[in-house]
């Protein structure tokens, strides 16, 4: 007889290896990988997921399976992918299965009240197929009788061809009757057909022209066809070198070729830009995975790739999970975004697992940028990864302008201003000239805080080691991390002072003052806040690209992916926000986000042109921007990675220990620390415990422990098995980050 390997839902470390069970001769038939199944454990029954099944001789000791509550919920392939995501980055495998499944498909078991306390039952999920009812003639000759007239009315509709019931219903009223009256007289047939949601065109205004290529396109639409299957390839082009069009046409040929694709962005914001762009080429055989569909519309699309209707994905990096039949290709435009690591368990690293997926499945993978990471620069050198340089824009005009503009001489100049001399000059041109302009900010809110100018008082959010942001909009203080709200005060709460000034202007305070200073020149906002409900970004997007003059004001979000020609102006507000972050990657990030959000402009035929505001002009990230010499910084912070033993060079693990203890919380990150000592090997080392960076959020401390082990080393295999066998204490919860994207 055979058992069943189960991965029970249970979020312990003790049970992250699968338990056997019994199979009944009546469940046989219906268990195989991927299956949901109910199954005991200890004294309650609990919700586990088959991930094999074995031949064994003696099953006297083995309890049984109770139930199969689905189909199989994901096949080996997404198992194998799943456990290797669980094995490498130190996760529990139930989080790393969730990933693979179909959105909202996982069964779970619910506390409930019952007749004298409380039970478990079992929640099955709530997301369905939706079914439209066609309705055809099948028999045209037929005549309803003189008092049927509604029956008439119905086959005069369906003259044309089958119409939907609701669509009938929309037309004649209450029809139910009459149809199913032809459908008893074989007169009518009724059918069940999917209906689709979220099968939307993307913006107005995307082309499905396909422009000529330039011979540095072709030569890396020449190297992605041909290189051996499993390979990466890196397109390092400038920005407005033409990488979407790249992508289009490899996509082009895996399509013809009967394969499919997938496409990750690493914002949503770039989402409908892109979908308008694919869809625009690609028609209907898109589909669309991201966070901000409803349940009922990401578990269509995903459906849609499964059952092969569409041939291209593309979403953000959990589109990577979606099963796609023929897969031949996968494409991470901006493969340097922080937005393709993911911050809660299971955090994978999504270009990471697609280089694990290419390998197994012998699909290419294609790595675009304009600013590629450190770490995929190192494996270009080492020759690991094939290299294709796109260095030039293919429109005719020049690469932008690029001026940079000290803040502190401008202060000492007597201008107070947020808007720099040469910004303001800026402005003016671009409203006089009916132009539109770029400004880039990466801070929301009106102010980054308030201060006391009599005491130096910074109201601080009571949950969290950080300053309350100031909000215009409702006069409020707000805590970005765990959305603690309070009013601001008129007067210092600690010494009565009305001198509380506003320090570190935020997008809401930038779009204020340019109403002030350019009344007739339109703004839209992209951040946070404006852009919270579903379709926001979108709505932005379209905003500005209606107007006929305007400015675009956002944080990150506008800084990468958005190709609009008429952008002839870029400016930064302040380049410093991400510069004296606490983390080794802070450097390279400024540099990227610049480079970045630069690119936005003269993407058309006049030259565009970028001011930079800084207090730190002399930053390696600001000069290699403003020099056009990506080089500078990337000489400079590989030697000091390689100094330091930072990644590419090395291994990382930032294991986060967290509670409402602080004394707990120190206490456990010192024994782990002693363990990983104890356990690791010779060329390995644990640094700390130490504070967090953030050390306390929503009344959470935290302290981390740093693992550094050399490239390629099994770090996550090794804190996996110390974890499991780790206790913290009470309260005390373990969060391991293998490959971290930041040490906060």
């Amino acid at each position: 007889m055979t058992v069943a390997r189960v991965i029970v839902d249970v979020k312990t470390r003790a049970l992250a290896k699968p338990l056997d069970y019994a199979i009944p001769t009546v469940l046989e038939s219906r268990v195989r990988v991927g299956v949901p199944v109910l199954v005991p454990l200890g004294a309650r029954r609990v919700v586990g997921y088959v991930v094999d099944t074995a031949a064994v001789s003696d099953q006297a000791a083995l309890r049984e399976l109770e139930d199969v509550l689905d189909e199989s919920l994901f096949d080996e392939a997404g198992r194998d992918l799943a456990l290797w995501i669980a094995q490498e980055y130190a996760a529990h495998p139930i989080d790393a299965l969730r990933l693979v499944m179909p959105p909202g498909s996982a069964p779970s078991l619910v506390r409930v009240s019952a007749q004298g306390g409380s039970t478990w039952a079992l929640r099955k999920p709530t997301v369905k197929a939706l079914e439209d009812r066609v309705v055809e003639v099948i028999e045209a000759g037929y005549t309803p009788p003189g008092h049927a007239r509604l029956q008439r009315s119905v086959l005069d509709a369906l003259r044309a061809g089958p119409v939907l019931m609701s669509e009938l219903r929309a037309e004649l009223g209450p029809v139910s009757a009459a149809v199913k009256a032809l459908q008893a007289r074989g007169v009518v047939r009724v059918t069940s057909r999917r209906h689709w949601r979220g099968l939307k065109s993307g913006p107005a205004g995307a082309s499905g022209v396909r422009h000529e290529l330039t011979p540095a396109q072709d030569r890396a639409l020449l190297r992605i066809r041909t290189v051996a299957a499993g390979s990466v390839v890196v397109l390092d082009g400038v920005t407005g070198s033409g990488k979407t069009e790249v992508y289009l046409r490899a996509i082009e040929e895996v399509l013809d070729a009967g394969g499919s694709a997938l496409v990750l962005v690493p914002e949503i914001s770039l989402t409908p830009q892109t979908v308008g762009r694919f869809r625009a080429r690609f028609g209907d055989q898109v589909a669309v995975l991201h966070s901000r569909l409803s349940d009922g519309e990401r578990r269509d699309q995903w459906d849609l790739a499964a059952c092969g209707r569409a041939r291209v994905v593309v979403g953000a990096r959990s589109a990577l999970f979606a099963r796609i039949p023929g897969l031949r290709l996968i494409v991470i435009d901006e493969e340097h975004e922080s937005s393709y690591k993911q911050g809660s368990a299971p955090r994978y690293h999504a270009r990471d697992v697609a280089c694990h997926v290419a390998a197994t499945r012998g699909v290419t993978l294609v790595l675009g940028s304009a600013t590629p990471s450190l770490e995929t620069r190192e494996r270009v050198l080492t020759g690991e990864w094939s290299h294709v340089p796109l260095p030039a824009r293919v429109t005719a005009a020049p690469p932008p302008v690029v001026e940079v503009v000290d803040m502190g001489e401008e202060f000492k100049g007597g201008n107070r201003s947020m808007f720099s001399e040469a910004l303001s000059c800026a402005l003016d041109a671009v409203q006089d000239h009916a132009r539109k302009a770029v400004l880039f900010l990466n801070r929301r809110g009106f102010a980054s805080f308030l201060l006391c100018r009599e005491c130096g008082f910074v109201p601080e959010c009571p949950s969290c080691s950080v300053s309350l942001t100031y909000h215009e909009q409702g006069s409020v203080l707000r805590c970005h991390h765990c959305g603690h709200q309070e009013p601001a005060p008129r007067e210092c709460p600690r010494c009565s002072s009305p001198y509380l000034r506003r320090f570190g202007a935020g997008t809401q305070r930038v779009e204020a003052e340019l109403a002030s200073r350019w009344p007739g020149l339109p703004v839209v906002r992209m951040d946070a806040d404006t852009t919270s409900g579903k379709g926001g970004h979108e709505r932005a997007l379209m905003a500005f690209e209606a107007l006929t003059s305007g400015v675009l004001l956002g944080t990150q979000m506008i800084a990468k992916g958005l190709d609009y020609p008429d952008i002839d102006l870029v400016g930064v507000m302040n380049a410093d926000t991400t510069m004296h972050i606490p983390d080794f990657r802070a450097t390279e990030r400024t540099f990227q986000m610049l480079e970045q959000v630069a690119g936005r402009a003269g993407r058309g035929d006049v030259q565009g042109r970028v001011i930079i505001q800084t207090y730190w002009p002399d930053h390696p990230a600001v000069v290699a921007v403003a020099a056009r010499d990506p080089g500078l910084l990337y000489r400079t912070e590989r030697e000091s990675r390689l100094e330091l033993g930072y990644p590419p060079f090395k291994r990382l693990a930032n294991i986060v220990l967290s509670g409402p203890d602080a004394q707990g919380v120190r206490a456990a990150s010192a024994r782990l620390a002693t363990v990983l000592q104890e356990q690791i090997p010779s060329d390995w080392d644990v640094r700390g415990p130490a504070d967090a960076p953030l050390s306390r959020i929503k009344n959470v401390y935290r302290r981390h422990v740093l693992v550094r082990a050399p490239t390629g080393a099994p770090i996550g295999i090794l804190l996996g098995d110390v974890l499991a066998s780790f206790t913290a204490g009470q309260g005390v919860s373990v969060a391991p980050d293998v490959d971290p994207f930041d040490l906060l």
